[in-house]
């Protein structure tokens, strides 16, 4: 049974593999076809030699199910970016990153807008080809990707997308629902990664990739997919980033207790960082070392990194994730805008629990009326049932100062509670 099975998944990769050369086929005759690096050049022009490009790695699993390699983000210099192009897992986004650090909150700008069909057949595609591309504008390129096809709207340069996200994100969501009656459509957000031009596919082929025509703006995308620039929106950007000229800044100090930094630390000992997190918790540690700079040297949070990393080890967590990329996090982390990180993004960081505080979402001024609300009505209660007491003990000439040894109230509020009374 077992060979039948083998013979059957030969027999189907093989037919995908034909399919997979009939697509060439059929955009060779159309396209004009382009080298890997020449496309990898074109997208990110402006990369030098030993610039890093992130890298994401997917999870790798057997026939059985069984789990091989767990996915991580890495980052890889752009000259030698073709030495991971065997990797069948290895995606790369369409986007710039601050500080290169892999998140949506990180985004910087856009390279190009990337649509996802998945299951598509070279019969497929000539529909595409023929019919759809009369009514929906043309893709830069088109990037055999194996199954399906990346249908790649290139920009021209890279959109920042300080004073655009609103934007970019709408023109994003347009394209993609384009295509959503045109084949089988995989949405992705503008971070997602891709299988890029060279490298292989899950069906042992090399995706290759067609120029169709030159690359957009972003303003000419915005205009074929009717999607209006939210006014003032960059303006705003720029105005809430830029300082009144003599106004005053708000300056923030460090002032973490050490008690804080080593709770956090015992739980990274407890549960140390696994594949998924772990450039996101040594980034986490930095942050938590820096809030508590005043009380734990800088010296002695290292070492941490370093007893945290070998207990990775010690379980076999390390993997695809060097000493030094945990330092290198670190270091992002040990910087003096952490000082106003909150607490609910170190938990996402970390991937622990978030638990709101006292306030229950409330805003401070509205917590301190609610606690005085509180406190006013505990001290009424209290006040109508031991007053009686109080006025008995005063009628029959005992002193206040017997009265408050007595009850246990301070001798100014029986003053206050008879004068009152």
């Amino acid at each position: 049974m077992k060979e039948n099975l083998a013979r059957q998944y030969e027999s189907q990769r093989t037919d995908l593999q034909q399919e997979f050369e009939a697509k060439n086929e059929l955009l060779r005759s159309r396209f004009l076809e382009i080298s890997p690096e020449d496309y990898l050049s074109t997208i990110f022009s402006d990369k030098r030699e030993e610039d890093e490009l992130i890298v994401v790695l997917g999870t790798l699993k057997s026939k059985e199910g069984k789990i091989i390699e767990k996915g991580t983000v890495t980052r890889v210099e752009f000259w030698r970016i073709w030495d991971i192009a065997w990797r069948s897992n290895a995606y790369i986004p369409y986007c710039d990153f601050k500080r290169n650090y892999y998140h949506s909150k990180t985004l910087e700008s856009v390279r190009a807008f990337v649509v996802d069909l998945d299951k598509v057949t070279s019969r497929n595609l000539s529909k595409i080809l023929r019919y759809a591309f009369k009514q929906i504008p043309e893709p830069t390129y088109i990037v055999n990707s194996g199954k399906g096809v990346h249908l790649i709207y290139a920009l021209s340069k890279p959109q920042p997308v300080k004073g655009w996200r609103w934007s970019i994100k709408a023109l994003n969501e347009a394209i993609q629902n384009t295509y959503e009656k045109v084949g089988h459509l995989d949405r992705h957000p503008l971070v997602h990664p891709y299988r890029f031009p060279g490298f292989a596919t899950k069906i042992d082929t090399i995706a290759t990739v067609f120029k169709v025509r030159e690359q957009y703006t972003t303003e000419e995308l915005m205009e074929l997919f009717k999607i209006p620039l939210k006014k003032g929106s960059q303006a705003q950007g720029k105005a809430r980033s830029e300082q009144k000229e003599g106004e005053g800044k708000v300056i923030y100090f460090p002032n973490g207790k050490r008690a804080f930094f080593e709770w956090a630390l015992w739980k990274l000992f407890m549960n140390p960082p696994i594949p998924g997190r772990r450039h996101n918790s040594f980034f986490a540690l930095g942050i938590i070392a820096y809030k508590c700079k005043r009380e734990v040297p800088k010296w002695e949070a290292v070492e941490a990194v370093d007893m945290v990393y070998d207990d990775m080890e010690r379980y076999n967590l390390h993997i695809g994730f060097t000493r030094e990329e945990a330092h290198r996090a670190f270091e992002k982390g040990y910087n003096p805008k952490a000082v106003t990180v909150r607490w609910k993004y170190l938990c996402e960081l970390l991937g622990w629990e978030y638990r709101t505080n006292k306030r229950n979402g409330r805003k401070r001024k509205e917590h301190l009326a609610y606690v005085n609300a509180i406190r006013s009505a505990k001290v009424n209660y209290e006040k109508s049932q031991l007053l009686p007491k109080v006025l008995e003990l005063h009628n029959k000439g005992i002193s206040l100062r017997k009265i408050s040894d007595i009850l246990g109230i301070p001798t100014s509020t029986l003053v206050r509670w008879i004068k009152n009374s």
